[in-house]
This record gives C-alpha cells, sequence and structure tokens, in this order.
C-alpha cells in the first residue's frame, strides 16, 4: 500500500499538523453496501481520520456496517481510526470469509453417493427376486452414462426446446427459432437418448413371467413398450414426484451458500467489543427483520440514551433503534449479502442484509439530528453500474437486490431534497441562511442538511465478491484519493456554517380560508 501511504503523506503535509479547525455541524456519515466494493468506504474513512473530522453518527448497511463498527471501535473521541480496517481489508481472502465454493462439491458429492447407494439397493432387491440385467459392453455402457449425466446437468432446462420447435412445425404455427439454443438441446438430446438406445441394445434385461422363465427385453418391441410404460409413468406420478423431490433436494439447501462461521470469527478478531460500545460515535446498522418484512437498526449506543442526543427524534429513535447484545453479531447479520450468506438467527427473529430495505441509510442519520452528511457511494453519480456477466441464480440475486436498494436510496434522497427546499423558501423570505431555520410542522422538527457525496468518476473494478488484495488495494486509494477531492469543500462550508446560536424556529400550520392553504410564520 505504498501509493496509500504517500497520498497520506502528501495529504497531511498539506492540511498541516496545526489545531483542527472548530466543527459546529452535528456530522452524520452515511456507509452503503456493495460487497467487495466497500473497501472504497475504508480508503474514504482513511481520509477523514487524516482530516481528523468529528464523525457523530455512523449510518450505514451491509458491508457499510462492518466498515462504520470498525472505524469507530478504533476511535479517539468523536474521530474514528481507520488504519486496523484498511489492514483488515487487505488481509482478506475469499476463505477467511466462508466463501467455499467446495462445500458444494461434497453436496454433489452426498448427493450422488445417496443415489447410488438407492439403486444398487433396488438393483440388489431386483435380482433377488429373479429380475437382473447384463450389458456386453460396460466401458460403453458407463460412459455413455457419464456423457447422458453431464448432458441432463448442464442443459436440462434446454432439452424440451427441439421439441417445441417440432410441435410448432407439426402444428404449422410461426415460429422464429432461436438457433444456438435449438443446437444445444438437439445435441444434449442425442447425448441423453443416444444413451437410452445404447444401453437398450447392449444391456439385456431378464424378468421372470408366467410360462417363461426369462424375457429378454432388449428386443426393439419390447425397448419400446418398456420407454412408453416409462413416460406414461411419469405423466401419471408426475406431481407427487415433484413434491418429492422438492423435499429431497431442499434437504442440503440452506439460506444462503455460504455460511458465516468463518466471517463471525474474523471479526470478532478485529473489532475491539468494548471500543465499539464504548465509542462516542454513534452507529446505526440497518438490518432486514425477514420474520416481520421490516429495516430495523442496531445501535452500539442503549436506545434511551440515544434518544436523547441533541436533536434526535425521539419516538423515532425509540420505535427503530435496538441495543443488541452481541454487536458483532448485528454488524454480520446487516452485511449477510442476501442468497449469497445465510441468514442470521438472532432474538428469535430471522435478519438478512440491511440493503433490502435501505442500501443507504439517510433517515436514521437524519432521525439522530445530523445536519451534515457526507454520503459514501460505491456506484457513480452520473448512474447506476452495469450489470455484470448475469449466468447463475446467484448473479440474477446480487443484480436484483442492486436494483431494488438504488430506489430506496433514490426515496431518501428525495425526502431530503424536500426538506432542504421548504427551508430555503422560508429563509429567503426571512434574509436568512437556510442553516439559521427549524421548520416545525405539527409534533415534527425538520432542519436543512447539508450534504456532500463522494463516489467514484467510473465503476469500481470489482464484483461484490471478489475480496482479493490485488482488487481491493486500488479501490481502497482510489477511495483515498476522491475523499481529498471533497474534503476540502467539506472543510470551507463548516467554516463559514452560521453557528448554532443563530437558529430560529418557525412554526408552520396550514389552513383554508376560501378554498386556499396560507401558511403563517411566527
Amino acid at each position: 500500500m505504498a501509493e496509500l501511504a504517500g497520498l497520506r503523506k502528501q495529504f497531511l503535509e498539506q492540511a498541516g499538523t496545526g489545531v483542527p479547525p472548530v466543527f459546529s455541524s452535528r456530522v452524520g456519515v452515511v456507509l452503503s453496501g456493495g460487497g467487495a466494493r466497500g473497501a472504497y468506504e475504508a480508503g474514504v474513512l482513511m481520509a477523514f481520520q487524516d482530516a481528523k473530522v468529528p464523525t457523530h453518527i455512523l449510518a450505514a448497511t451491509s458491508i457499510g456496517s462492518i466498515n462504520a463498527a470498525s472505524y469507530a471501535a478504533h476511535s479517539e473521541g468523536l474521530v474514528g481510526k481507520a488504519d486496523s480496517l484498511v489492514k483488515s481489508w487487505m488481509e482478506l481472502t475469499p476463505a477467511m470469509l466462508g466463501i467455499d465454493w467446495s462445500r458444494y462439491i461434497f453436496t454433489l458429492a452426498g448427493l450422488v453417493a445417496a443415489s447410488a447407494g438407492i439403486g444398487n439397493l433396488v438393483r440388489v432387491l431386483l435380482e433377488e427376486s429373479g429380475v437382473y440385467f447384463h450389458t456386453r459392453s460396460p466401458k460403453i455402457t458407463w460412459f455413455a452414462l457419464m456423457a447422458a449425466g453431464v448432458a441432463i446437468l448442464l442443459f436440462a432446462d434446454k432439452l424440451s426446446y427441439v421439441g417445441h420447435l417440432v410441435q410448432n412445425l407439426l402444428r404449422g404455427r410461426p415460429r422464429d427459432p432461436d438457433h444456438r439454443k435449438a443446437w444445444i438441446s438437439f445435441g444434449a438430446n442425442v447425448l441423453v437418448w443416444g444413451f437410452v438406445v445404447l444401453f437398450l441394445n447392449l444391456t439385456h434385461i431378464h424378468a421372470p413371467l408366467l410360462r417363461h422363465p426369462y424375457v429378454d427385453l432388449s428386443a426393439p418391441g419390447p425397448a419400446v413398450a418398456v420407454i412408453f410404460l416409462g413416460w406414461l409413468v411419469y405423466r401419471i406420478l408426475r406431481e407427487p414426484l415433484s413434491r418429492l423431490s422438492h423435499r429431497f433436494l431442499r434437504l442440503p439447501l440452506r439460506t444462503g451458500l455460504f455460511a458465516n462461521f468463518e466471517r463471525t470469527k474474523f471479526l470478532r478478531a478485529r473489532i475491539p467489543v468494548d471500543g465499539l460500545r464504548n465509542s462516542r460515535i454513534r452507529v446505526a446498522m440497518t438490518a432486514t427483520d425477514l420474520n416481520h418484512g421490516v429495516a430495523r437498526f442496531f445501535s452500539n449506543t442503549p436506545v434511551e440514551i440515544l434518544a436523547n442526543d441533541p436533536g434526535a427524534n425521539k419516538d423515532f429513535v425509540l420505535r427503530e433503534f435496538e441495543y443488541p447484545p452481541d454487536l458483532v453479531q448485528a454488524a454480520v447479520a446487516s452485511s449477510s449479502y442476501t442468497f449469497a450468506y445465510e441468514a442470521v438467527p438472532m432474538d428469535g427473529r430471522l435478519w438478512t442484509d440491511g440493503g433490502v430495505m435501505t442500501n443507504q441509510p439517510i433517515l436514521p442519520a437524519l432521525r439522530l439530528g445530523a445536519d451534515l452528511l457526507v454520503l459514501v457511494m460505491i456506484s457513480p453519480l452520473t448512474g447506476a453500474d452495469e450489470a455484470g456477466d448475469i449466468k447463475t441464480f446467484l448473479d440474477v440475486g446480487v443484480q436484483a437486490v442492486d436494483i431494488m436498494v438504488s430506489k430506496n436510496f433514490k426515496t431518501d434522497i428525495m425526502l431530503l431534497d424536500n426538506v432542504n427546499r421548504l427551508c430555503t423558501i422560508y429563509a429567503d423570505e426571512l434574509g436568512v441562511r437556510p442553516e439559521q431555520l427549524e421548520l416545525e410542522i405539527g409534533k415534527q422538527r425538520y432542519h436543512y442538511v447539508k450534504s456532500f457525496s463522494i463516489a467514484p468518476e467510473k465503476p469500481l473494478p470489482a464484483l461484490a465478491l471478489d475480496f482479493d488484495a490485488e482488487i481491493i488495494g486500488p479501490i481502497i486509494v482510489q477511495g483515498y484519493r476522491d475523499a481529498m477531492h471533497v474534503l476540502p469543500k467539506f472543510l470551507e462550508y463548516e467554516a463559514a456554517r452560521p453557528t448554532p446560536e443563530t437558529k430560529q424556529l418557525v412554526r408552520l400550520a396550514a389552513e383554508r380560508p376560501e378554498g386556499n392553504f396560507r401558511t403563517p410564520i411566527s
């Protein structure tokens, strides 16, 4: 990380080592999710550390929750420390996070072993009843079975396409076939049915019947009859077989592809829980309660204390926040990337990635009293990341979550913009700055919140599960560099910001005299 060290040295020389500026804002930093792309946030937080920016609130979700927990756990006062966080990112390997695809080789081996055991048990029972088979060329027969099995495994969803095309042809329906898919389907059917024909021609199946000690079923007539009988039985028993298969195949499946054990072990060794609980930085980790379909916010501070923080919305905090007994487990729950990691059982409920409900948790930061937000995003501001190569159900799930969280983020930004616009309108009427107003509408109070965005110019060169130091290192550096460009603007704004003492309360009431709305100001 020589490049990061050079950037830090350059930044510290430019900033100087004098007394840091006085901050009058209650600063909230919002960290989003994105798997391995969360390394970008570690670089941003390192820049915050070097600039000695006080962070009152860290609102985070998914991988952002882990970054927030580590940053706050090593803090000194309101200034967090990112050295341990960056070091942890650079130590990461997929195995350390439980990303072990070999688990599914064992699962497949178990399925094959169970199938082979059942098949051989049935064969022995049939032989004891006088029904048996033998093949004239075992090597060719078993090789053909292997080829047919591979074809079914890889192209099961395409086997019926050729039959569909033939049906359309016979019925005179318009057709515009997918030629690539048609050839794949044709090849897969040749392998599968070629094995069936080869097996029946090379294998003699004997069964004792009345007046005939044995009947050879390898002749063309009986072979066709066996195939037809098998098809008929399948059609009749299709529904019960489907239900039985569903119960059997779901046995090895879990709530995610990978377990959380290794990941939890990694985090417990690197996040000092006592430091996190005693930190002055308020951490809000978003997680999704699967049992009730809602988002909840785990805090490192008891809810009763949190509700009495300056500017905090007491009702919201008491209703939406929880103080978990195990903060590391809470961070694991918040970052259990849906489909990839197993859901986390905690307090009688099942938790998954907070990004399902909100990927940029702006709302909890506002409700905790932040009047200045730094939005750290792992996607360019100009648009969403282009989808990668989507081939498996995991790729589909990751992309679906990304789309969902993008919409949630836009909703929160719209809420922030609406409040800021209202504050600006009344500030112009009174001849003051928007920061000097607090609007009271009914029982709710709203204030102007300045926001700064730190985001990459181009999509980050990593997918959600690309936990590799060669990929992660440059992303951390990019996060630090992008933060360096935004921090001077932030510090300039903070220096010119009106002090909290100049703030005045404006009560708004809606009336409807003669069919019109009137909003008096007091």
